[in-house]
């Protein structure tokens, strides 16, 4: 899907982007549009439970990271790359 900008919407996006320290737009984007769909299902909560669900379990898991983050229990960048790369190719194993 392409979608066309306006000059304000970008100029907005570049400085969110700058703002935020995201690395790019793309990823400016992807978390405005994971927020205006959080916001949306607190709005509606009967609409989906099962994602309202998973964003609980995520700030959860973001809360737990901040506290492990501050008391220095932190895992090597490789360590995660690693962990994550092995969820990747266990879910396509699974789905293929």
């Amino acid at each position: 899907m392409q979608i066309t900008l306006s000059t304000q919407q970008s100029k907005i996006l570049e400085q969110l982007s700058q703002q935020g320290g995201y690395g790019s737009l793309e990823d400016a984007i992807d978390t405005a549009l994971v927020l205006l769909a959080d916001e949306i299902a607190q709005q509606h909560p009967d609409a989906n439970p099962d994602y309202l669900a998973w964003i609980e379990q995520t700030r959860l898991k973001i809360d737990e990271g901040i506290l492990a983050a501050e008391k220095g229990e932190v895992l090597d960048k490789d360590d995660v790359l690693t962990r994550l790369r092995q969820k990747v190719n266990a879910a396509k194993a699974t789905s293929a």
